[in-house]
């Protein structure tokens, strides 16, 4: 039962170094299999990121806190994600210095996904925004054609749900004719082939034996 006296108040402003400590640090959790060897895991992603100067800290298993000396260091690794270690998916979030750790979700993450099967006039910044709605929120679009050819390649860094399956592709309506476009995921981690989630393989998926 709740009593006055068992309630504190906090009211003081957080002290400048503690904002700006937060400020450089990401929060990380293992999508799956959290029980993994700290020191391989610490030397496996410092590799990856191609960086030393980093301050990593394991506030309970799967949890990982990294402090970054610089503000350069810490949006290149976040924005090249999703990363992974050992196929387990890493997800990246933003320290939130009003948030405790334990309380922070990590239900989405951030893949890029190319965009196949549009007819070449109608791949624009604007179709793939609109195709690629419809499996998350598109945070960017990307236009890349080969030396200038008519040819390109659409993709999207869209935030999935990883409780939802990937989706392969959707049926697409246009004025006078519809395709379907099919999604090609890039960087992924282990997934199953039957449920279609990350996280585990088809041998030991529950949802469909």
């Amino acid at each position: 039962m709740w009593t006055k006296k068992s309630v504190a108040n906090v009211f003081k402003e957080i002290p400048e170094e503690k904002l700006e400590a937060c400020n450089l640090t990401l929060l990380g959790k293992l999508h799956s299999r959290p029980n993994v060897n700290f020191q391989a895991f610490l030397t496996t992603m410092k590799k990856a990121w191609k960086t030393d100067n980093v301050v990593v800290d394991q506030p309970q298993q799967g949890l990982f806190t990294f402090t970054f000396r610089s503000e350069s260091d810490k949006k290149r690794v976040l924005e090249g994600s999703p990363w992974s270690f050992s196929s387990n998916l890493l997800i990246l979030v933003q320290l939130n210095p009003k948030i405790p750790i334990h309380r922070r979700v990590f239900t989405h993450c951030a893949f890029w996904v190319q965009v196949h099967g549009m007819p070449v006039a109608r791949i624009t910044k604007n179709s793939l925004q609109e195709v690629a709605s419809k499996i998350g929120k598109v945070i960017e679009i990307k236009m890349e054609a080969k030396e200038g050819g008519l040819c390109k390649v659409g993709k999207a860094r869209v935030l999935l749900d990883l409780a939802q399956p990937l989706t392969s592709g959707i049926m697409v309506n246009f004025e006078d004719d519809q395709y379907w476009v099919d999604f090609k995921y890039e960087r992924l981690p282990h997934f199953c082939y039957s449920c279609g989630k990350m996280g585990h393989f088809t041998t030991n998926c529950e949802e469909i034996p």
